[in-house]
Protein backbone atom coordinates (compact mmCIF):
# COMPACT_ATOMS: atom_id res chain seq x y z
CA UNK A 1 0.00 0.00 0.00
CA UNK A 2 2.77 2.25 0.72
CA UNK A 3 4.33 1.60 -2.68
CA UNK A 4 1.09 2.35 -4.38
CA UNK A 5 0.49 5.79 -2.59
CA UNK A 6 4.34 6.77 -3.39
CA UNK A 7 4.02 6.17 -7.27
CA UNK A 8 0.71 8.46 -6.84
CA UNK A 9 2.80 10.91 -5.23
CA UNK A 10 5.44 10.79 -8.26
CA UNK A 11 2.98 11.63 -10.74
CA UNK A 12 3.05 15.39 -12.12
CA UNK A 13 -0.13 16.65 -11.47
CA UNK A 14 -2.04 19.10 -14.30
CA UNK A 15 -1.35 22.77 -13.59
CA UNK A 16 -4.84 23.86 -13.01
CA UNK A 17 -4.54 27.05 -15.89
CA UNK A 18 -3.36 24.45 -18.58
CA UNK A 19 -7.45 23.21 -17.99
CA UNK A 20 -8.49 26.52 -18.24
CA UNK A 21 -6.10 27.31 -21.41
CA UNK A 22 -7.26 24.29 -23.26
CA UNK A 23 -11.06 25.01 -22.82
CA UNK A 24 -10.42 28.66 -24.43
CA UNK A 25 -8.54 27.44 -27.06
CA UNK A 26 -11.59 24.62 -27.92
CA UNK A 27 -14.25 27.86 -27.71
CA UNK A 28 -11.72 30.01 -29.86
CA UNK A 29 -11.53 26.59 -32.08
CA UNK A 30 -15.33 26.63 -32.51
CA UNK A 31 -15.92 30.21 -32.51
CA UNK A 32 -13.76 30.36 -36.31
CA UNK A 33 -15.35 27.10 -37.67
CA UNK A 34 -18.39 28.96 -37.49
CA UNK A 35 -16.83 32.08 -38.95
CA UNK A 36 -15.25 30.33 -41.92
CA UNK A 37 -18.85 28.40 -42.79
CA UNK A 38 -20.73 31.79 -42.66
CA UNK A 39 -17.59 33.33 -44.88
CA UNK A 40 -18.90 30.30 -47.18
CA UNK A 41 -22.12 31.05 -47.48
CA UNK A 42 -21.47 34.26 -48.16
CA UNK A 43 -19.39 33.64 -51.16
CA UNK A 44 -21.61 31.48 -52.41
CA UNK A 45 -24.31 34.58 -52.17
CA UNK A 46 -21.52 36.82 -54.10
CA UNK A 47 -20.76 34.31 -57.11
CA UNK A 48 -25.00 33.91 -57.13
CA UNK A 49 -25.02 37.75 -57.57
CA UNK A 50 -21.93 38.07 -60.01
CA UNK A 51 -23.74 35.20 -62.23
CA UNK A 52 -26.70 37.85 -62.68
CA UNK A 53 -24.31 40.91 -63.54
CA UNK A 54 -22.47 38.40 -65.93
CA UNK A 55 -25.95 37.24 -67.30
CA UNK A 56 -27.24 40.98 -67.39
CA UNK A 57 -24.15 42.86 -68.99
CA UNK A 58 -23.18 41.27 -71.97
CA UNK A 59 -22.57 37.80 -71.89
CA UNK A 60 -26.00 36.17 -71.96
CA UNK A 61 -29.19 37.72 -71.95
CA UNK A 62 -30.06 35.33 -68.74
CA UNK A 63 -27.99 34.47 -65.75
CA UNK A 64 -26.72 31.19 -65.82
CA UNK A 65 -26.14 28.53 -62.64
CA UNK A 66 -22.19 28.64 -61.66
CA UNK A 67 -22.87 25.16 -59.47
CA UNK A 68 -24.41 23.49 -62.59
CA UNK A 69 -22.40 20.31 -63.70
CA UNK A 70 -23.39 20.58 -67.08
CA UNK A 71 -20.85 22.21 -70.09
CA UNK A 72 -21.76 25.64 -69.78
CA UNK A 73 -19.37 26.35 -72.69
CA UNK A 74 -21.76 26.38 -75.65
CA UNK A 75 -24.46 28.28 -73.79
CA UNK A 76 -21.96 31.07 -72.44
CA UNK A 77 -20.89 33.11 -74.89
CA UNK A 78 -19.06 36.61 -74.76
CA UNK A 79 -21.34 39.42 -76.58
CA UNK A 80 -20.45 42.47 -78.10
CA UNK A 81 -21.13 45.36 -75.54
CA UNK A 82 -22.87 48.38 -76.50
CA UNK A 83 -20.80 51.37 -75.71
CA UNK A 84 -22.18 53.87 -78.04
CA UNK A 85 -18.78 55.19 -78.94
CA UNK A 86 -15.48 53.82 -80.62
CA UNK A 87 -14.09 52.38 -77.92
CA UNK A 88 -14.77 48.42 -79.95
CA UNK A 89 -12.15 49.99 -82.28
CA UNK A 90 -9.34 50.33 -79.84
CA UNK A 91 -7.93 46.55 -80.88
CA UNK A 92 -7.15 47.51 -84.49
CA UNK A 93 -4.37 49.40 -83.11
CA UNK A 94 -3.04 45.85 -82.11
CA UNK A 95 -4.11 44.34 -84.80
CA UNK A 96 -2.25 46.67 -87.46
CA UNK A 97 1.17 45.75 -88.18
CA UNK A 98 1.92 48.35 -90.66
CA UNK A 99 0.66 51.10 -88.31
CA UNK A 100 -1.82 52.51 -90.27
CA UNK A 101 -4.46 52.83 -88.15
CA UNK A 102 -4.22 54.22 -84.33
CA UNK A 103 -6.55 54.95 -81.57
CA UNK A 104 -6.28 57.42 -78.43
CA UNK A 105 -8.66 58.21 -75.96
CA UNK A 106 -9.33 59.87 -72.66
CA UNK A 107 -12.14 60.18 -70.39
CA UNK A 108 -14.28 62.30 -72.85
CA UNK A 109 -12.48 62.28 -76.67
CA UNK A 110 -11.41 59.39 -78.24
CA UNK A 111 -9.80 59.66 -81.65
CA UNK A 112 -9.28 57.00 -84.39
CA UNK A 113 -6.63 58.13 -86.77
CA UNK A 114 -6.33 56.34 -90.34
CA UNK A 115 -3.55 57.06 -92.58
CA UNK A 116 -3.88 58.99 -96.43
CA UNK A 117 -2.07 56.35 -97.67
CA UNK A 118 -4.77 53.63 -96.43
CA UNK A 119 -7.55 56.09 -98.04
CA UNK A 120 -6.21 57.97 -100.61
CA UNK A 121 -3.36 57.46 -104.01
CA UNK A 122 -0.37 59.71 -103.76
CA UNK A 123 -1.87 63.56 -103.86
CA UNK A 124 -5.07 61.71 -104.55
CA UNK A 125 -8.92 62.91 -103.08
CA UNK A 126 -10.82 60.10 -104.42
CA UNK A 127 -10.90 57.25 -102.21
CA UNK A 128 -9.06 54.11 -103.36
CA UNK A 129 -10.86 50.39 -103.29
CA UNK A 130 -8.58 49.94 -100.17
CA UNK A 131 -9.99 52.87 -98.85
CA UNK A 132 -13.79 52.05 -99.73
CA UNK A 133 -12.91 48.63 -97.87
CA UNK A 134 -11.71 50.30 -94.66
CA UNK A 135 -14.54 52.08 -93.70
CA UNK A 136 -16.84 49.99 -94.96
CA UNK A 137 -15.26 48.01 -91.53
CA UNK A 138 -15.50 51.03 -89.87
CA UNK A 139 -19.44 51.68 -90.79
CA UNK A 140 -21.40 49.01 -88.67
CA UNK A 141 -20.38 50.06 -85.89
CA UNK A 142 -20.14 54.13 -86.63
CA UNK A 143 -23.91 53.79 -87.59
CA UNK A 144 -24.60 52.73 -83.54
CA UNK A 145 -22.60 55.55 -82.01
CA UNK A 146 -24.58 58.05 -80.08
CA UNK A 147 -22.28 60.85 -80.24
CA UNK A 148 -21.85 63.33 -83.06
CA UNK A 149 -18.58 62.08 -84.73
CA UNK A 150 -16.10 64.89 -86.24
CA UNK A 151 -13.91 64.11 -89.74
CA UNK A 152 -10.26 66.50 -89.32
CA UNK A 153 -8.33 66.22 -92.24
CA UNK A 154 -4.57 66.45 -92.16
CA UNK A 155 -1.59 66.81 -94.49
CA UNK A 156 1.52 67.38 -94.50
CA UNK A 157 4.77 69.86 -96.12
CA UNK A 158 3.44 69.17 -99.90
CA UNK A 159 7.00 68.24 -101.59
CA UNK A 160 6.06 65.02 -99.44
CA UNK A 161 2.51 64.83 -101.34
CA UNK A 162 3.29 66.21 -105.04
CA UNK A 163 6.88 64.57 -104.94
CA UNK A 164 8.43 66.00 -108.46
CA UNK A 165 5.50 67.93 -109.03
CA UNK A 166 6.20 69.99 -106.66
CA UNK A 167 7.24 73.91 -107.01
CA UNK A 168 9.00 76.18 -104.49
CA UNK A 169 6.64 78.56 -102.71
CA UNK A 170 3.02 77.00 -103.19
CA UNK A 171 2.66 76.55 -99.24
CA UNK A 172 2.98 80.30 -99.51
CA UNK A 173 -0.12 80.05 -101.52
CA UNK A 174 -3.51 82.06 -100.13
CA UNK A 175 -5.37 79.35 -99.41
CA UNK A 176 -2.86 77.31 -98.95
CA UNK A 177 -3.14 74.56 -100.92
CA UNK A 178 -2.36 71.53 -97.95
CA UNK A 179 -5.75 73.03 -96.45
CA UNK A 180 -7.68 72.49 -99.68
CA UNK A 181 -5.90 69.16 -100.26
CA UNK A 182 -7.07 68.05 -96.59
CA UNK A 183 -10.35 69.55 -97.18
CA UNK A 184 -10.89 67.66 -100.05
CA UNK A 185 -9.89 64.20 -98.64
CA UNK A 186 -12.24 64.76 -95.76
CA UNK A 187 -15.04 65.98 -97.76
CA UNK A 188 -14.65 62.28 -99.98
CA UNK A 189 -15.03 60.76 -96.64
CA UNK A 190 -18.08 62.86 -95.26
CA UNK A 191 -19.96 61.64 -98.58
CA UNK A 192 -19.17 58.19 -98.35
CA UNK A 193 -20.53 57.75 -95.45
CA UNK A 194 -23.69 59.94 -95.85
CA UNK A 195 -24.11 57.16 -98.99
CA UNK A 196 -23.70 54.77 -96.26
CA UNK A 197 -26.06 55.28 -93.42
CA UNK A 198 -24.80 57.55 -91.31
CA UNK A 199 -27.22 60.86 -90.77
CA UNK A 200 -25.91 64.16 -91.62
CA UNK A 201 -26.45 65.22 -87.88
CA UNK A 202 -24.42 63.05 -86.48
CA UNK A 203 -21.10 64.61 -89.03
CA UNK A 204 -18.81 67.58 -89.13
CA UNK A 205 -15.64 68.10 -90.74
CA UNK A 206 -12.41 70.18 -90.54
CA UNK A 207 -9.53 70.67 -92.39
CA UNK A 208 -6.15 71.62 -90.68
CA UNK A 209 -3.59 71.34 -93.70
CA UNK A 210 -0.14 71.06 -92.38
CA UNK A 211 -0.97 73.57 -89.59
CA UNK A 212 -1.34 70.81 -86.88
CA UNK A 213 1.07 67.89 -87.16
CA UNK A 214 1.21 65.56 -84.38
CA UNK A 215 4.76 64.40 -85.06
CA UNK A 216 7.43 66.98 -85.85
CA UNK A 217 7.80 67.52 -89.78
CA UNK A 218 11.65 66.87 -89.85
CA UNK A 219 11.27 63.46 -91.19
CA UNK A 220 9.61 62.04 -94.09
CA UNK A 221 8.66 58.98 -91.95
CA UNK A 222 6.75 61.76 -89.52
CA UNK A 223 5.38 63.69 -92.53
CA UNK A 224 3.85 60.79 -93.82
CA UNK A 225 2.32 59.84 -90.59
CA UNK A 226 1.62 63.13 -90.14
CA UNK A 227 -0.99 62.47 -93.63
CA UNK A 228 -4.23 61.18 -92.13
CA UNK A 229 -7.75 61.40 -91.19
CA UNK A 230 -8.95 61.48 -88.08
CA UNK A 231 -12.57 60.60 -86.37
CA UNK A 232 -13.54 62.28 -83.63
CA UNK A 233 -15.67 61.53 -81.01
CA UNK A 234 -16.47 63.74 -78.25
CA UNK A 235 -19.07 62.67 -75.24
CA UNK A 236 -19.36 65.82 -74.02
CA UNK A 237 -21.20 66.89 -77.12
CA UNK A 238 -24.82 65.72 -77.82
CA UNK A 239 -26.40 65.20 -81.53
CA UNK A 240 -25.68 68.33 -83.55
CA UNK A 241 -29.31 68.52 -84.51
CA UNK A 242 -30.36 69.16 -80.87
CA UNK A 243 -28.27 71.47 -79.95
CA UNK A 244 -29.22 73.96 -83.16
CA UNK A 245 -32.52 73.17 -82.09
CA UNK A 246 -31.62 74.46 -78.70
CA UNK A 247 -30.26 77.34 -79.96
CA UNK A 248 -33.64 78.31 -82.21
CA UNK A 249 -35.84 81.25 -80.30
CA UNK A 250 -38.87 79.90 -78.95
CA UNK A 251 -41.76 81.10 -81.20
CA UNK A 252 -43.88 83.26 -80.50
CA UNK A 253 -47.39 83.87 -81.46
CA UNK A 254 -47.38 86.56 -83.58
CA UNK A 255 -50.50 89.29 -81.92
CA UNK A 256 -51.49 93.16 -84.06
CA UNK A 257 -50.91 95.28 -80.75
CA UNK A 258 -50.65 99.16 -80.34
CA UNK A 259 -48.91 100.85 -78.02
CA UNK A 260 -50.00 104.13 -76.42
CA UNK A 261 -48.29 105.69 -73.66
CA UNK A 262 -46.43 102.71 -72.38
CA UNK A 263 -49.75 100.57 -72.57
CA UNK A 264 -50.33 97.71 -75.16
CA UNK A 265 -53.91 97.47 -76.48
CA UNK A 266 -54.56 94.16 -78.90
CA UNK A 267 -55.84 95.31 -82.09
CA UNK A 268 -56.56 91.81 -84.27
CA UNK A 269 -59.72 90.97 -85.99
CA UNK A 270 -61.84 88.48 -85.28
CA UNK A 271 -60.65 85.87 -87.28
CA UNK A 272 -57.39 86.10 -86.47
CA UNK A 273 -58.29 85.73 -82.79
CA UNK A 274 -60.42 82.04 -83.80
Amino acid sequence: MAEKKKKRLDCEQVPPWMITFADVMTLMLTFFILLVSMATIDQRRKLVALGSIIGTFGFNKQSYDLYSKKDTKKTVEPGPMDTGDLEPLKALKWENVDDDINFRSNRFVQILSIDASLLFGPNGTTLSDRGRATLDGFLPLLRQVRYPLLLAGHTSELRDEFGRNYQPGQDSENPDLSWKLSLHRTLAIYTYMLDNGIPADMLRMEAFGKFRPHYPQDTPENRRRNRRVDIVLDKRLGSLGDRIVETLPAREDRKDTLNVGGFEFDVSTPEELR
